[in-house]
């Protein structure tokens, strides 16, 4: 007499290999995500401060820079189109950059970009948002940009940032996961993350969906990635 397995027996098996995959494939894809994400990052980081010290022999140091002549100017630090943006990214960075695809100042909606936002769904950048954008051959994204802070109507602090997006067009497009940003500090002379200033317990505050409220705050995960060894730590929040 043959023994098999009734009908029954194997709809069980199958229901309990469903549930065992149904939560195990999505931390096994998030775990996977992470290491391509922190490699992608601390490899755009590198590539984007070797540029910073290949300038900096042409032209000298950070403080000396061309860009700096809008320090105390009524240059608009909002404004995408300024000439500002567009000579320090050509200038400066994308001389000494492996570039497969420059769209100069654009909406991100016109090159197939969508909106970019925060681990709370807040939106950090529209998809209308209109930015430097270029795209580099390892399938990271940069968007040139600058901290501007007004007072009565002048600029004085318009330290260049980079935006990176380490899988360009594809999703998440979430702050802290695959959007980041590092910054040119003049008073430094250096390329530096965003948050690097902060405290590791700050950082993870910062970091987490549930920091102080603003949007903006996940970006300082960057920061917190670099503290770790270029890599999501156990209780980096996801």
């Amino acid at each position: 007499m043959k023994k098999g397995f009734t009908l029954a027996e194997v709809l069980i098996t199958l229901t309990i290999i469903g549930v065992v995959a149904a939560m195990t494939i999505p931390t096994l894809i998030a775990n996977y995500q992470k290491r391509v994400f922190s490699s992608r990052l601390s490899q755009t980081f590198s590539v984007l401060s070797n540029a910073v010290k290949m300038a900096q022999i042409k032209y000298g140091d950070v403080a000396y820079w061309g860009y700096q002549k809008y320090y105390g100017t009524t240059v608009d630090p909002n404004d995408g189109n300024s000439e500002y943006i567009k000579e320090y990214a050509e200038k400066y960075f994308l001389p000494y950059l492996k570039v497969s695809k420059n769209y100069g100042e654009v909406k991100l909606k016109d090159i197939g970009y969508s909106r970019y936002k925060s681990k709370d769904g807040k939106t950090y950048f529209s998809a209308g948002e209109e930015l430097y954008t270029v795209e580099l051959n390892n399938g990271t994204t940069l968007f040139f940009n600058y901290n501007g802070v007004r007072r009565d109507d002048v600029a004085y602090r318009n330290d260049p940032v980079i935006y990176i997006d380490v899988n360009g067009k594809k999703n998440p497009n979430i702050t802290g996961q695959d959007f980041f940003a590092v910054r040119l500090s003049s008073t430094k002379n250096r390329l530096e993350t965003a948050g690097v200033e902060y405290s590791r317990s700050r950082l993870l505050n910062l970091c987490s969906k549930r920091s102080d409220g603003n949007y903006y705050d996940n970006i300082y995960c960057t920061a917190l990635i670099q503290m770790d060894g270029w890599e999501f730590a156990e209780d980096h929040p996801w």
